[in-house]
């Protein structure tokens, strides 16, 4: 069942020369092969290219492709869709890799469901400090196999520290669903192009199912066990634009005609404003920089009674722990 399920996956890479041959080599021992490696270059100015050209003199599956122009992830996935020819389109991140059956596991979740046009498993958190996994990210308590409407996927990404984010899934989405609607990652997004892309796809009403394994290698920023910086990760905090993108997607015409979908969507955006508002509370405190605290306030009210209750939870946290000692 299946051998009749050929899959395009699509590596984005940008300066990546010292965990490409990782993230490739993960595709190249999969129990499923697929059809083809795409490996878009954007514009790396380190020996990225070198390393790729290698290994696909090697490897006939790996197809090198260099975009013209930085663009970021974005544009690069979509440069990818555009040259791809499997029926499926898998996306990996060159930081990240497939476990040795991950392809599999998608196609016999598409010949149990045929009609599907997006497959997500679970991920595993990868330590690249300790070289190690250290466990699934959701669990599966939230990842039962199911169909996914809007609905479920943004009450699964409201980003307010309770629930399970769904919004990290990286999804093997059906060709032929890309090619009939046309939608593209948003090449004007930097930040929150998987989360828009999705909903966009869900909304043009993609069939989403989910498996409740995980086989996706996610790399953290820092590691669960070594508690170091990843040296591979490209992942950056940007809650402040990830807030703005659920935000920009309640004008879209379905979004406005289900005040559900909106009422989710916002409740995304203050989950992440919290977020960015804790972080940069974090960062000016470690750096001394209390003006530009007070300059955050200003602009921010909403600022002050967040970082009031951060502050009392710290006290609350730091005299229980003296209690204890």
């Amino acid at each position: 069942m299946t051998d009749s399920f050929s899959v395009s996956v699509i590596i984005p890479v940008y300066n990546a020369v010292s965990f490409v041959e990782r993230a490739i080599g993960s595709v190249l021992e999969q129990s499923l092969p697929a059809v083809e490696i795409l490996v878009v270059d954007d514009c790396s100015t380190d020996a990225t290219a070198q390393v790729v050209a290698t290994l696909a003199q090697r490897h006939p599956s790996i197809r090198p492709m260099r975009a013209a122009v930085n663009g970021g992830p974005a544009a690069a996935r979509n440069l990818g869709i555009a040259q791809a020819t499997g029926d499926w389109i898998a996306i990996l991140d060159a930081d990240d890799a497939y476990a040795p059956d991950r392809l599999e596991a998608m196609a016999r979740m598409a010949a149990a469901d045929p009609d599907s046009d997006i497959l997500a498993d679970d991920l595993l958190y990868y330590d690249a400090g300790a070289g190690m996994v250290t466990g699934r990210a959701i669990g599966a308590a939230h990842m039962q196999d199911r169909t996914v409407t809007p609905a479920d996927y943004l009450a699964h990404n409201l980003a307010d520290g309770r629930g399970a984010d769904w919004g990290l899934l990286k999804p093997v989405i059906r060709r032929a669903f890309l090619m009939k609607t046309g939608l593209r990652y948003p090449v004007g997004q930097r930040h929150g192009e998987d989360f828009t892309f999705m909903m966009h796809l869900l909304l043009e009403g993609a069939r989403f199912r989910i498996l409740d394994t995980a086989h996706y290698l996610y790399t953290q920023r820092e590691g669960a066990v070594s508690r170091r910086e990843s040296t591979m990760t490209r992942t950056t905090i940007a809650y402040a634009a990830l807030a703005q993108s659920a935000l920009e997607l309640t004008s879209h015409p379905a979004i406005k005609a289900q005040p559900g979908l909106d009422a989710l969507l916002r409740r995304r955006a203050e989950g992440l404003l919290r977020l960015d508002d804790a972080h940069f509370f974090s960062q000016a405190i470690r750096k001394g920089a209390l003006a530009a605290l007070l300059t955050r306030a200003l602009h921010r009210p909403s600022f002050v009674p967040r970082v009031g209750r951060q502050i009392g939870r710290a006290m609350q946290r730091r005299v229980a722990r003296r209690r204890s000692a």
